[in-house]
């Protein structure tokens, strides 16, 4: 992977909302963006975690899923 690439890993809705997840390659690891989108809204990023380690990365994206799920969110 190229340094400052951006990889969407996750995009689940509920409702008319959309939460889009996507790691951003840093110097040195990783970082988990998430951008909610609401119609007539601007969006809204936030930066949820940063990594090291892969494995650190896929065991925290795995939380991120259940929670959504368990949340009512649906895969888009």
């Amino acid at each position: 992977m190229a340094d400052n690439a951006v990889h969407e890993v996750l995009r689940y809705g509920r409702g008319d909302e959309v939460r889009i997840y996507s790691f951003h390659v840093i110097p040195g690891g990783t970082e988990l963006w998430r951008v909610t989108q609401r119609p007539g809204e601007p969006d809204e990023a936030v930066m949820e975690s940063s990594f090291t380690r892969p494995l650190e990365a896929a065991q925290f994206l795995e939380e991120v899923t259940r929670a959504l799920i368990a949340g009512g969110w649906r895969p888009r």
